[in-house]
């Protein structure tokens, strides 16, 4: 399991705020994908004028206090079209920086949540060589030399696995390709005041970055197996992106590398916010709820003021300070349990 997120923009002229809200949208997801892989982060940034990659064997939370990482987050300017963004979870192909995502190959930058099963095989028909063991990066591999949307899909159509793709063309930094098949998810938000659509593995995470930064958008999942095009000289009050259908091969064979997905699908601990945090993010703009309003703990029903209680992201129930503190207690046994079962 890894994280993938990241934005398609129309080029345009920001001011000092949005463009502070743009990247801290791309910070807040940088860090809440952290849950979904802390052995990697990477970035890429495209631009007509250029492209930047940025990626290193490290935790997201981490690596956003470092000074290599915030200096990356500027160079998200005015004309910085596509941001493809990673976070892994190593499991073929050990931990180091070249095994990270995003993936470099003579046309594509892209990213990749999943497993790409029958790799080898499609490597070896069009005669494609990949430069790592990670599996993600053979599909870009054998994407290469297709800039045309029907020859991306006659090949995506070819791969067998568990897919949430991100990618573009390095020649083309006005296209954002997206697909996913029933195995993985892949959410999208589109914030007409930036001309901008924000993706992401999570719906949680794009709900968070954007009530965070005090943008607003509607959060959904792009349907399976097809491949969706953000073309951002489209944009305007919609994101008007286009769809064809790709079906790709779901994986029915045995697992030759030893492992199966659960093995690293560690549930994370819940996350409490107070009514003050709430209000913040924006989150409870028309509710007509207020500090003093009176709530039952959705745990024990003892009645408290909303002030007094904890918001779960995980369960979307209230609880009181202690049995808040209980749900901590019991999560963080039950975390220890497996991942000594899985001998971490």
């Amino acid at each position: 399991m890894c994280g993938i997120y990241g934005f398609a923009k129309k080029e345009g002229p920001l001011s000092v705020l949005e463009r502070f809200k743009l990247r801290g949208v791309v910070m807040d997801l940088a860090f809440q994908n952290e849950e979904r892989g802390k052995d990697g982060t990477g970035i890429a940034l495209l631009s007509p004028a250029k492209w930047t990659l940025f990626k290193e064997a490290a935790p997201s939370g981490k690596l956003l206090r470092t000074k290599r990482f915030q200096e990356m987050i500027r160079e998200i300017t005015d004309k910085t079209q596509i941001c493809l963004g990673h976070t892994r979870l190593a499991t073929i192909g050990d931990v180091q920086n070249k095994h990270c995502h995003p993936f470099e190959t003579e046309h594509f930058l892209g990213v990749h949540n999943g497993h790409f099963m029958n790799r080898e095989a499609l490597l070896k028909k069009y005669s494609k060589t990949a430069e790592t063991p990670v599996d993600s990066e053979a599909i870009f591999r054998v994407l290469d030399g297709e800039l045309s949307v029907k020859g991306m899909v006659s090949k995506l159509g070819e791969m067998e696995g568990d897919f949430a793709l991100g990618f573009a063309l390095k020649g083309d930094p006005w296209r954002l390709f997206l697909i996913r098949n029933n195995e993985r998810p892949l959410h999208v938000a589109y914030v007409p005041s930036l001309t901008t659509l924000f993706w992401s593995s999570d719906h949680e995470h794009l709900e968070y970055a954007l009530a965070r930064n005090g943008l607003q958008g509607s959060v959904w999942a792009i349907l399976e197996d097809h491949l969706y095009i953000a073309d951002v000289r489209n944009f305007n009050s919609k994101s008007r992106m286009k769809k064809t259908p790709c079906k790709m091969k779901p994986y029915v064979g045995s697992l030759e590398t030893g492992w199966v997905e659960d093995d690293f699908c560690y549930q994370r601990p819940p996350r409490f916010f107070s009514f003050d945090e709430l209000q913040d993010f924006g989150l409870l703009d028309g509710s007509g709820m207020n500090e003093r309003s009176k709530i039952p703990c959705a745990v024990c029903d003892a009645e408290f003021v909303a002030e007094e209680l904890f918001y779960d992201d995980m369960s979307r129930r209230f609880m009181c300070e202690a049995c808040s503190f209980d749900c901590l207690e019991k999560d963080s046994g039950k975390t220890a349990e497996l991942f000594e079962l899985a001998g971490v």
